[in-house]
């Protein structure tokens, strides 16, 4: 089991706010899937088996709308996150997308390309 988190590597973000948003998308993803029948058994078996997560970049608002419908198409939790606006971004930027927890297999079907965040 594992969770991909894709960050935007084309926002002019210091590290503090880009782990910020990594760290806001593990748990919205988290929670999600805790809080659903359809997803639970894999949050458990994700958190029994130490909770694997990656970051990975993509590029554009535009990719990671396509990898979040890439994901749901799928059948995993997948989400989006938008930036509050009262640090570095304007309201409303698209900043992450957590993908998972669910089969690595599943996971990388959808993020399997991606590069590892810098």
């Amino acid at each position: 089991m594992k969770m991909s988190i894709v960050v935007r590597a084309d926002l002019s973000m210091t590290c503090g706010k880009a782990a910020a948003q990594a760290g806001h998308a593990a748990v919205e993803c988290a929670l999600k899937a805790l809080n659903s029948g359809r997803w639970r058994k894999w949050a458990e078996d994700w958190l029994a088996e130490g909770q694997k997560k990656i970051v990975l970049a993509a590029y554009s608002e535009a990719e990671m709308f396509e990898l979040e419908d890439r994901a749901r198409s799928l059948g995993l939790p997948a989400e989006v996150i938008r930036d509050a606006g009262l640090t570095e971004l304007p309201p409303g930027t698209v900043t992450a997308l957590c993908v998972g927890p669910g089969p690595d297999e599943l996971v990388d079907a959808v993020t399997g390309r991606l590069k590892l965040y810098r």
